[in-house]
């Protein structure tokens, strides 16, 4: 008994640690900041962390399931939605509280007892934890199973305080462990799926996504009742929260928050379907068409065969995660610059595509060497140009050749998912979580069998 309140207590600490920052000494010395100031100066500030469900930057647009939701709110409030990317938990509170940023979004379950610090909008998902660990003979199926085992989690955060409770409910301890470079639960979950950790735990809305990037992972194991997900604001913000709350109450009914769940955690990436037929002796059903596209640029029809079939089987009705939709898996902001919307015809798809995949190339004339500057197009069709020239920067950096992919630049790509590069000051794009990499030598290899 005395053990469970001293773990309590203990919990009690590290959840105020969280939201309040070290620096806390008062209610009193809150910023008091609300819906007045925050109209009077015409932005509101997301304080978040950049992952794939919160904020990301790809291929040219900022991104996150979060980040959509509140700046669909901006813009129906005329505000423009600044964002600032934290790295540890800790800082959320701190500068919440002191005014430098007005609302927190990072797939936060609503906790009880921190009314005194912040308050939460009303929920606006629901998910459970789950253990995230790698395919094998040995899967962990019962949360009672992680008796003795070593579990990687964030300090201070929801996992935490999970597998605290679960050791007194199965009556044994469990090796917590905790990284010195504060990662991100997606940063833990690349560890992972390298291998470099056995175990650790994340919300499955999360994990769902991983999942789909990585087949080695297995997130069956749940290991919590559903958890309400919200925006955190402070306390003294109640016009905030009653304008915030309004919106939720009507947005989260509509036609939009479907779609937008289905493109960041529902979404289902179509099985290929034989919509047509592929004559005998032929590559796809569309050999004619991706002809007919390629010669207009004097590009190899291969080539943007290969792409097609990497990226849906050729199936002009596949859709992916963030709303990628098509034969050549545009992205929502990307399709319409190239005159494809997710209802073009397979014709129009594979014409956007070449014109997509011949800018690309265009930006990577410096590269003399016709394959190499292939490998950075793909790179960069599949990943977005930021990426691969954050990496280029990193690989000058290190002493190699920053116009060279194999060994050199796809090294640093790899790199971009550790939180010590990807927050170097020579990152402007942040993280990238992507299979750049393996996308590369993948469409090289479908090339390369075809020609």
């Amino acid at each position: 008994m005395l053990q469970s309140k001293r773990r309590l207590l203990l919990l009690l600490i590290g959840f105020s640690v969280l939201f309040q920052g070290c620096d806390f000494r008062s209610r009193k010395q809150e910023m008091r900041k609300d819906w007045a100031q925050i109209k009077a100066s015409g932005k509101l500030t997301l304080l978040t962390e950049n992952t794939t469900l919160s904020f990301f930057e790809f291929k040219g647009k900022r991104m996150g399931f979060e980040y959509e939701i509140l700046d669909t709110f901006c813009k129906a409030n005329h505000l423009q939605l600044e964002v600032k990317v934290l790295n540890k938990l800790s800082d959320f509170g701190r500068l919440l509280r002191k005014g430098e940023g007005d609302v927190v979004a990072a797939n936060l379950p609503i906790a009880l007892r921190q009314e005194k610090y912040f308050q939460y909008s009303l929920p606006y998902y629901q998910t459970y934890q789950v253990l995230v660990q790698r395919k094998s003979d040995s899967i962990i199926s019962e949360p009672a199973y992680l008796a003795g085992k070593t579990v990687y989690i964030r300090k201070n955060s929801a996992y935490e305080k999970r597998l605290f409770a679960l050791q007194d409910e199965i009556g044994a301890s469990i090796d917590i462990r905790y990284q010195n470079t504060s990662p991100l639960t997606e940063d833990l979950i690349e560890e992972v799926v390298n291998g470099r950790i056995p175990y650790t735990l994340a919300h499955e809305n999360q994990a769902r996504v991983a999942k789909d990037m990585h087949a080695n992972l297995d997130i069956a194991t749940r290991m919590s009742f559903e958890q309400r997900i919200a925006f955190a604001l402070r306390p003294k913000s109640k016009v905030l929260k009653q304008k915030l709350d309004a919106f939720l109450q009507v947005y989260l009914a509509s036609e939009a928050y479907t779609l937008l769940k289905k493109r960041y955690s529902d979404y289902i990436v179509s099985t290929p379907t034989e919509f047509f037929l592929t004559p005998k002796g032929a590559l796809s059903p569309f050999d004619a068409l991706f002809k007919k596209a390629a010669q207009k640029y004097n590009w190899d029809w291969k080539v943007l065969a290969a792409i097609a079939y990497k990226e849906s089987r050729f199936n002009p009705n596949a859709r992916g995660f963030g709303g990628a939709y098509g034969m050549m898996q545009f992205m929502p902001n990307t399709g319409p610059q190239f005159g494809v919307l997710p209802d073009s015809s397979p014709e129009t798809q594979i014409n956007g595509g070449m014109r997509y995949l011949n800018s690309m190339s265009k930006r990577w004339s410096a590269i003399a060497d016709e394959q190499i500057r292939l490998q950075f197009t793909l790179a960069s069709y599949n990943a977005g140009m930021c990426h691969i020239e954050d990496a280029q920067r990193l690989a000058r950096a290190a002493g190699l050749n920053p116009n060279v992919w194999d060994g050199n630049v796809a090294l640093m790509v790899k790199k971009l998912d550790e939180p010590e590069f990807y927050r170097s000051e020579l990152v402007r794009c942040g993280a990238y979580r992507g299979q750049a990499t393996a996308y590369v030598a993948n469409v090289m290899g479908i090339y390369s069998r075809w020609k």
